[in-house]
């Protein structure tokens, strides 16, 4: 694998779950339960409940359970039709905490809602679940299983809003760029494990745990041949305030309870479904696990310090996975207020410091016959005819598509010159291979013999400096003579 794959790599799709703790307060933590007896109803504290009262409306719910043969070995449960609780999770802005960080691209502008399905207590007496295993495949064999399912998820989500732009993939290159065998993704992508399953309304699934006191009770998560554990026990102790602890995973994504040794889990589980509501999030994300810092950095210095790379200097660009909102017409300013993943990719190159800024790559397009970078958006739809784009434009930084080694990339740019009028262009190397999720078109009048409507397309980038290697050379002479 190239050193430019292995940053390709480092960035590949998240999990399909996020985790977290939300702040609470008991007022918003009380359940109401039917108790069977006419119209009457229990009542009890999540944040403070006792064993005897989680133990009695455990040993309730498993009497009036259809299956008494089986019940004290099986997990207690209520639907929603029977319980009442004062924890609001749109209150707690928890719908849009999960939004900003289990979906991306044109998804993560979509608000969400959360139905309550039951609520489930498990105990010492609940025998342990276990996942179905699933059996390795050849094609699993040959390429690295962990990986496919993740990968195939966000290329997906990926798909609903890509356009013809440059980032864009074909399930074929997709395969290539992340080493996943053709053949094997496109046999998991005809198979669909939930096929057979009555699943509700909605997406995904959201488990909310109460910081109840029990041992045991980790939650196993698989995803094709992946497996996750979420230990809520380590959850909570890395709290600082009272809070319950959150998870929400994709319907493809199994999950299971480990053993409860003693005490009660207490989980209230919801669906997850887009709706037309728009919060802000206010959760604290586990971060644990989803993204590989360490991996991202060593991938970037390493690219970095292969003297083939870019050796006369240019630009690495990384497309963004989120969209923003400026204030102005720059973008410039969008650099101070970057998450998730674009918070990450920026983090790993100041401390690498390395310069990077939010640009605008424009591409040529039609009748653009060149490549640039700007820093604000570019709307020439007020002109009355644009005869020549570079007198219009003033003086924008011409940049060339390059590979990994400085050669041309016509796979990109079929009409990049090396010097447009006289201005030489700087060699610019695409890192991220998905389009970004911020995105500029921009059409004018075209004008010449024939006039027609030209187009702008851009595309909102962190846009990373490598200095040529003359450069870096030339500041290590002086640093070492300084000594």
């Amino acid at each position: 694998m190239g050193k430019l794959d292995n940053v390709r790599a480092s960035m590949k799709p998240r999990p399909p779950y996020c985790c977290g703790t939300l702040p609470v307060t008991p007022d918003k933590c009380t359940l109401f339960y039917s108790t069977g007896v006419g119209d009457h109803a229990g009542k009890m504290n999540l944040l403070s409940a006792t064993f005897e009262e989680l133990h009695r409306l455990t040993c309730y719910c498993r009497d009036r359970s259809p299956t008494a043969n089986n019940s004290r070995f099986t997990r207690a449960q209520l639907s929603a039709f029977e319980i009442a609780t004062t924890f609001d999770a749109v209150h707690y802005r928890l719908t849009e905490a999960i939004r900003s960080e289990l979906l991306e691209g044109g998804n993560s502008k979509r608000p969400l809602q959360l139905l309550v399905q039951h609520l489930e207590i498990y105990d010492a007496e609940c025998s342990e679940t276990f996942l179905p295993a699933l059996p390795a495949t050849k094609e699993d064999s040959v390429m690295q299983p962990s990986l496919l399912d993740v990968c195939l998820h966000e290329y997906r989500l990926g798909k609903n809003f890509e356009e013809s732009r440059m980032f864009s993939l074909s399930l074929n290159e997709f395969c290539d760029v992340f080493g996943l065998s053709s053949a094997a993704v496109r046999h998991r992508e005809s198979t669909n494990p939930c096929a057979d399953e009555a699943i509700p309304k909605g997406f995904a699934t959201v488990l909310v745990v109460f910081p109840t006191d029990n041992e045991g009770g980790a939650l196993l998560l698989r995803q094709g041949h992946h497996e996750w554990t979420i230990d809520f026990a380590e959850l909570f102790a890395r709290t600082t305030q009272t809070s319950v602890a959150f998870l929400a995973f994709y319907d493809d994504v199994q999950f299971a309870v480990r053993k409860i040794t003693s005490g009660h889990c207490v989980i209230l589980t919801y669906r997850l479904h887009f709706s037309t509501e728009n919060d802000i999030p206010l959760a604290i994300f586990e971060k644990k696990g989803v993204y590989d810092v360490n991996s991202l950095t060593a991938g970037i210095a390493e690219l970095l310090l292969d003297p083939g790379v870019l050796p006369e200097g240019g630009y690495l660009a990384f497309g963004l996975h989120n969209q923003y909102v400026s204030t102005s017409r720059s973008v410039v300013d969008v650099a101070s207020h970057l998450k998730g993943r674009d918070a990450m990719v920026a983090c790993v190159l100041s401390s690498l410091s390395i310069p990077w800024s939010i640009r605008i790559l424009y591409r040529n397009v039609g009748w653009t016959e060149f490549s640039f970078l700007a820093d604000h958006i570019v709307d020439l739809s007020s002109h009355d005819e644009v005869h020549y784009l570079m007198e219009t434009l003033g003086s924008p930084e011409i940049v060339c598509f390059v590979g990994v080694r400085g050669e041309p990339d016509r796979k990109r740019a079929k009409l990049d010159k090396n010097v447009v009028e006289g201005k030489d262009a700087t060699d610019i190397m695409l890192v991220s291979t998905r389009p970004s999720a911020w995105c500029f078109h921009s059409q004018y009048v075209a004008g010449g013999r024939e006039v027609m409507m030209g187009n702008l397309y851009g595309d909102v980038c962190i846009i990373a400096e490598r200095q040529a290697l003359a450069m870096i050379r030339g500041r290590k002479g002086q640093r070492i003579k300084a000594r």
